[in-house]
């Protein structure tokens, strides 16, 4: 009876050291949102800034911030992660400051091409005229009418990064002792055949969230944009 009960509470079985993998699991879905949230954050808050004035300036200001993040949207972001991590450390913190840096150039673009097409558009005119200052009619203004994009882009990102981070500690950049999916399919890889898996379970895991996010992704798209259903 006891082994019975044991088998129904330990269907993902252990790895080939001992290890709990359902425990494994549920900690590696912690150590991917805590990667994935924070850096998405600091991605929207800093494309978010860098996208509103760019299109709201124009000139000069513009050119400059959009060659820059051409710059590093020219380059794979899995190349970049791997490069940045060569030169600072393979530490969890480092990880999620490379993801929000890398993740604001896209931010920019997709929120300065949203405020190109609002910033003359009556109510934004009659704003300038009222005498509105300019942090007040980009951020009060324009800001909350093309926050829509921005929102979706959220969820289908956060699967991307959670991916991401899988793919980094799978490659052995992140550090050993971490448990996360990525790391424990890595660490499997080692024991095919004694506890397959071990790394089974992580990859489930990692398929069903990103498309967990990509799922919510959709449904905000065709919540806030009926148009876009029968696309």
């Amino acid at each position: 009876m006891t082994s019975v009960r044991s088998c129904l509470f330990n269907i993902t079985s252990q790895t080939a050291m001992g290890g709990d993998v359902l425990s494994r699991l549920i900690w590696g879905a912690r150590t991917s949102l805590t990667i994935a949230l924070p850096s998405l954050t600091l991605s929207v808050i800093g494309g978010v800034l860098l996208g509103v004035l760019a299109a709201y300036y124009g000139g000069w200001v513009d050119l400059l911030i959009m060659r820059i993040c051409d710059i590093f949207l020219a380059f794979p972001a899995l190349i970049l992660a791997l490069v940045f991590i060569a030169i600072y450390g393979p530490f969890l913190e480092m990880i999620l400051l490379i993801y929000g840096f890398l993740g604001i150039p896209f931010y920019a673009r997709l929120i300065r091409g949203n405020v190109l097409l609002t910033r003359n558009l009556p109510y934004i005119n009659a704003a300038v005229t009222s005498g509105a200052g300019n942090w007040r009619i980009m951020f009060k203004h324009i800001l909350p009418n093309v926050i829509q994009p921005i929102i979706i882009s959220v969820t289908f990102n956060l699967g991307t990064v959670i991916l991401g981070l899988a793919g980094l500690s799978f490659l052995g950049v992140n550090q050993s002792v971490t448990i996360e999916w990525g790391n424990d399919i890595n660490i499997a890889r080692e024991n095919p055949y004694e506890a397959p898996w071990a790394g089974l379970w992580p990859g489930v895991m990692i398929f069903l969230t990103v498309l967990g996010f990509m799922l919510v992704g959709d449904g905000l798209r065709d919540a806030l944009d009926p148009r876009l259903k029968n696309i």
